[in-house]
């Protein structure tokens, strides 16, 4: 498995500066986030000068995994569903293998139903667009979303049915919204291309350090594992000076990560 950290969570830095500092710590490689820590959009991915320039950091900081994330509710705006278009080109260029994507948010409002069909015509849409960029869609469900849960996104991905949409599993989401999560992963066998790992306290949506938590993040990692999952997880944490817990957090999830023993 590769540990990624996250580009967003670097404030006051371009994303090549945040590159290094996150590869300083100890990362694997990145989870190139198309907003900054401000959720202000990060115009420089849509410079041309933009893949040589992450070529350069990439070869020269020896980043060996790398991913895009999208986000943003594509469902509810017309400018942002341009918008996530535009990012799986720009991870088309700069030849990252997958890029995250979440939906609509509302998913407890009257018509979600309405939205939820929006959301699979964008999707097969965002999928056509993938293929042509040689990207793998990765979608993550989120508490209250439209696609809120592992059931919902596994519906999402039969709607949807293109062999380039997949998951990104935040296992904290799966703690949270699922009855019983570690059936919620194994239902995901084949489906789950990316991940973000973080820990919770339970009934509470707050990314919190893996070493702290109601989580028995081993028994999650075991059961990824058994479903044959070995590719991209970033460390999801939102509430920390994301550079002063990195060191931790990395031993954490790797020491786990290796004690982990999949069932057969």
């Amino acid at each position: 498995m590769y540990i990624l950290g996250r580009t967003q969570m670097i404030g006051g830095a371009s994303t090549t500066d945040a590159i290094k500092r996150l590869m300083a710590k100890g990362f694997d490689g990145v989870e190139i986030c198309a907003f900054n820590k401000d959720w202000k959009l990060r115009e420089e991915l849509f410079e041309d000068s933009f893949p040589e320039r992450l070529k350069n950091v990439i070869d020269d900081f020896k980043v060996k995994a790398y991913s895009v994330s999208a986000h943003m509710d594509y469902v509810a705006s017309d400018e942002r569903y341009e918008l996530v278009k535009n990012i799986i080109r720009v991870a088309g260029k700069i030849h990252s293998p997958i890029v995250i994507i979440t939906g609509g948010m509302d998913g407890k409002a009257s018509n979600r139903d309405t939205l939820y069909l929006s959301q699979v015509e964008r999707t097969k849409e965002l999928c056509k667009i993938a293929k042509e960029n040689s990207v793998t869609l990765a979608v993550e469900f989120e508490p209250n979303f439209v696609v809120g849960n592992t059931k919902q996104v596994l519906q999402l991905i039969r709607d949807v049915d293109h062999d380039l949409l997949k998951i990104n599993m935040d296992i904290g989401h799966v703690f949270l919204e699922d009855p019983d999560p570690m059936e919620a992963i194994l239902s995901s066998r084949n489906l789950v291309v990316h991940a973000h790992i973080e820990n919770m306290m339970r009934g509470v949506h707050n990314h919190i350090v893996p070493y702290e938590g109601d989580m028995d993040l081993e028994a999650y990692f075991r059961q990824m594992k058994t479903i044959g999952f070995d590719g991209f997880a970033s460390l999801d944490l939102y509430q920390y000076d994301y550079e002063s817990v990195a060191e931790k957090s990395i031993r954490a999830v790797r020491d786990l990560w290796m004690r982990a023993t999949p069932t057969v």
